[in-house]
């Protein structure tokens, strides 16, 4: 029998054949590990939704950013042709203008600009009004010689139809014009009860136009659908038309006017306040008229802001009538 000393003995384990050659046993996730992943995936996932939040708000505001600013630019297209023609009195001046004694002191083209102060709801305005003579598109020459100071004025056939029974319209042949109530149309004929100033349309004469006078208000109510919105409307004064909603969500309406007091041509006197204009008589030294127009979203478009979310802009519109630096010259 030989005998081995237990330092010569070596117990040699049996080969493990359970796992591929060079693999290390893995140990489990321990739970410090785990909290330390949940805790960075609670992070990821609160900056993703932030990121979101973020870009969110940006597209809405934008939006609505974008919506504030048509809706300015609606009522800059709506108003430029008719403020553009204020004051117009043909090819004559303004001083030679002879009003029938059937037209109001709304469509008197002497004085082409009116309102006084109202409020709305709270916000105190000033409804402007003024008178246009429309040239682009409803000019339209006599054809012949009126048969006496009270005839009809003849145009050509169809012409007739841009006048409308009992409103206004201007004839003027660069040395006179006359404002007048249309009591009729035929065809090719615009009829009136009232006596103008001179028989138009005579061959010792240049020749005469004749143009629809409009008279229009700038005024606030409330939008016909929503009753908790301020919308702003443009009306006809004394016609049969339906008033039209230029802008919505508006929470200020400021009219100002820039004056030319001396009557150089050159205006002197700018943003005076129309309350102040009408107060001190001073309509035919207006030569440019300002509007601030502010508008306001609605609510929640910008989330977690101020007057629940609403976005508020301001726009300054201006506008010079092309005839009123002639007036008196």
């Amino acid at each position: 029998m030989n005998r081995c000393s237990p330092a010569s003995v070596r117990r040699r384990s049996a080969p493990d054949t359970t796992r591929p050659h060079g693999m290390k046993r893995q140990a489990g996730v321990g739970l410090v590990e785990l909290m330390i992943s949940l805790v960075l995936g609670l992070l990821i996932t609160a900056m993703a939704v932030q990121m979101f939040s973020t870009s969110r708000s940006t597209v809405s505001t934008q939006e609505a950013l974008s919506y504030l600013q048509e809706s300015a630019r609606y009522v800059s297209f709506r108003l430029q042709p008719l403020m553009r023609n204020v004051g117009y009195a043909g090819c004559a001046n303004s001083r030679d203008i002879t009003n029938a004694s059937s037209v109001d002191a709304s469509h008197d083209l002497t004085a082409p600009f009116g309102g006084q102060q109202r409020t709305q709801r709270g916000l105190s305005y000033f409804n402007l009004t003024f008178v246009a003579a429309s040239k682009d598109g409803d000019e339209t020459t006599l054809t012949s010689s009126m048969t006496s100071l009270g005839g009809p004025l003849s145009v050509r056939n169809g012409s007739e139809d841009a006048f409308v029974t009992n409103e206004y319209a201007l004839v003027s042949d660069c040395s006179s014009t006359d404002v007048f109530r249309v009591s009729g149309t035929t065809q090719g004929n615009v009829e009136t009860n009232d006596t103008l100033s001179r028989s138009y349309g005579s061959s010792q004469s240049s020749n005469a136009y004749l143009y629809p006078v409009q008279a229009w208000e700038l005024r606030l109510d409330d939008q016909a659908n929503d009753s908790s919105v301020r919308a702003l409307y443009i009306d006809r004064i004394d016609a049969a038309f339906a008033r039209e909603e230029l802008a919505s969500g508006v929470q200020g309406f400021d009219v100002s006017f820039s004056l030319d007091t001396t009557g150089n041509g050159s205006v002197d006197r700018v943003k005076v306040p129309a309350a102040t204009v009408r107060s001190e008589g001073r309509w035919d030294e207006v030569r440019r008229i300002e509007i601030a127009l502010t508008l306001e979203s609605l609510p929640g478009v910008v989330p977690g802001g101020d007057n629940d979310g609403r976005l508020t802009r301001t726009f300054n519109l201006t506008f010079t009538p092309r005839n009123l630096q002639l007036r008196g010259s």
